[in-house]
């Protein structure tokens, strides 16, 4: 089942089209990866979906359908409610991990205290920081590690319980155990969200992900399943760049 429907897609800057008339379908339940050179157009992607593209300066034409509704019909707000976004660099807000995690649920219009407590602990639970974190909910996120961070940034996202997680290079900042817990993390989720992440690290995606993108140039060139990409892709610059010959 498809959750997302991207249509002839065209995004641009001003006069620069960073994509270019790109269609493709995003499953309910799975982790797609993103996987292309520097500046293809892997994260203006996301930010097309999470209708953020305007607010960077862009615009975009064609069409994304979200469960089958034109996204552009959604008011912004219940768009980022449905459709979560993670950055690559760790943005906690500079406030304390309980206000972190009760911050959106609080702007949706949730005030029950203790609702808001049941959203902390099980969102703290669900990414595996609970039992770090669950006596110190007023110590400042900004305090915390950078694995540390991250996870709450993704738990952050999660506490309105959207439909997709986009997660923009979410370990690039990371060392390889934060990494590996993230990258668990994200395979748990997969069981409850749809998951979409840009990734230059291939070894992830071919970790990870069940679908796997790759574009060049604002193309998409091909998309499949990931096993297929890396083992017997269809395209000659596809399998250039897997094999690490370019990119």
């Amino acid at each position: 089942m498809n959750v997302l429907e991207i249509k002839n897609l065209s995004v641009s800057y001003g006069d620069k089209l960073v994509i270019k008339d790109l269609s493709m379908d995003i499953k309910k339940n799975k982790i797609t990866a993103i996987i292309g050179p520097s500046g293809c157009g892997k994260s203006t992607l996301l930010t097309t979906i999470n209708l953020l593209l305007e607010e960077n300066g862009g615009q975009f034409t064609g069409q994304i359908l979200f469960n089958g509704k034109d996204i552009l019909s959604y008011e912004k707000k219940d768009v980022r409610r449905m459709i979560g976004m993670v950055f690559q660099k760790p943005t906690p807000f500079p406030f304390s991990v309980y206000k972190n995690l009760t911050y959106a649920p609080k702007y949706y219009g949730i005030r029950d205290k203790k609702k808001l407590k049941d959203i902390v602990e099980n969102t703290l639970k669900r990414v595996g920081l609970y039992e770090e974190l669950k006596d110190e909910l007023n110590r400042s996120a900004t305090k915390l590690s950078g694995g540390q961070q991250q996870r709450l940034c993704i738990g952050r996202a999660l506490t309105v319980e959207p439909e997709i997680l986009l997660l923009d290079e979410p370990c690039s900042a990371l060392d390889i155990k934060n990494t590996a817990n993230i990258e668990r993390l994200l395979k748990e989720l997969s069981k409850d969200y749809t998951i979409v992440i840009v990734t230059h690290n291939l070894s992830q995606a071919k970790r990870i992900s069940d679908y796997t993108a790759f574009i060049l140039d604002g193309k998409l060139i091909e998309y499949d399943e990931t096993e297929k990409i890396f083992s017997n892709p269809k395209d000659r610059r596809t399998k250039e760049y897997v094999e690490g010959i370019f990119g």
